[in-house]
């Protein structure tokens, strides 16, 4: 049962952070939007404790009003985007796609339920998809066509701004069907993400390093994810996640890298906002989970 009170007042807090002006002051600043594991609901839930939150038009309502306030500002997405509700299994993953291009995303990353139609039924949603999609430790050799769809890293550049993109991805094993991702292999994220992250800060020179993760928040040592992913990579900023549907607050800071992830199904649109000082040092971050409700207006 949602404890009404505590409910109301985070909203208020949300929706207040919603509204802070995102226009940046002396110091460079960026606000980072983000879902992960929206699994295909289009529309707010219909049941259970978070009934009547979510929905990609609320969703894309508010990303156009925080954009009207100017200032640079990404909209990401963590993965398993398919698979959850009759949209996909009518749609295949192409309207998810074409909607989240509407709403304005500027990168997103594979989840293990966005193989759930296959590699030709990832391949014809993306064509709905006008925004790249990044991983950089899944080996695409033997699905070329996949592979020039897929990016290991982007850069995007603002005035006196840039910030490096990335993804990393799950173990297929026990979560997909081997016919499903046939021609792509995973690879232990450590290694490949070292080399992404050595280049976007060597190469590239980028402010702000942002790692899109579908590999959950916390195995508890079982698996490679956030947690331990931000210890062996350690020249991060920000990793957005998803694959454990982990309900945060606020993010988990290990040394200098943020750790954030909204839980599920679109009810929330994670927010963080950067103020960069030289040397594309964060000198502040402030952050909100907000919910998706009526009214957000």
């Amino acid at each position: 049962m949602v404890d009404r009170r505590a409910f109301l007042g985070g909203l208020g807090a949300a929706l207040l952070a919603s509204r802070l002006p995102l226009r940046a002051e002396a110091s460079p600043r960026i606000t980072l939007l983000h879902t992960n594991d929206t699994h295909s609901h289009l529309e707010p839930l219909a049941s259970g404790a978070l009934a009547g939150r979510g929905g990609i038009a609320r969703r894309a309502g508010l990303v156009k009003r925080l954009r009207a306030q100017g200032g640079n500002l990404l909209l990401l997405d963590a993965g398993d985007v398919f698979q959850g509700t009759p949209y996909f299994n009518r749609f295949r993953g192409l309207l998810d796609y074409k909607l989240m291009s509407m709403a304005g995303y500027d990168a997103g990353t594979l989840g293990n339920h966005d193989f759930d139609a296959g590699i030709e039924g990832l391949l014809a949603a993306l064509e709905e998809a006008s925004f790249p999609m990044l991983n950089c430790n899944f080996s695409w050799k033997g699905a070329p066509r996949l592979a020039e769809r897929i990016r290991p890293w982007t850069v995007k550049a603002f005035h006196g701004l840039k910030v490096g993109l990335t993804g990393v991805g799950v173990e297929f094993r026990g979560l997909v069907f081997p016919k499903n991702h046939a021609g792509v292999e995973w690879r232990d994220p450590v290694a490949p993400l070292k080399g992404v992250v050595e280049y976007l800060r060597t190469v590239e020179k980028v402010d702000l390093v942002v790692v899109l993760s579908h590999l959950g928040h916390d195995h508890h040592g079982e698996a490679i994810d956030d947690l331990n992913l931000a210890r062996l990579v350690p020249d991060i900023d920000v990793i957005i996640g998803g694959h454990t549907h982990t309900f945060l607050e606020a993010p988990v800071q290990i040394g200098s890298t943020r750790i954030f992830q909204v839980g599920y199904g679109g009810v929330n649109l994670g927010r963080m906002d950067f103020t960069l000082g030289p040397m594309g040092r964060v000198i502040a971050c402030g952050s909100a989970a907000i919910p998706l409700v009526e009214p957000m207006g």
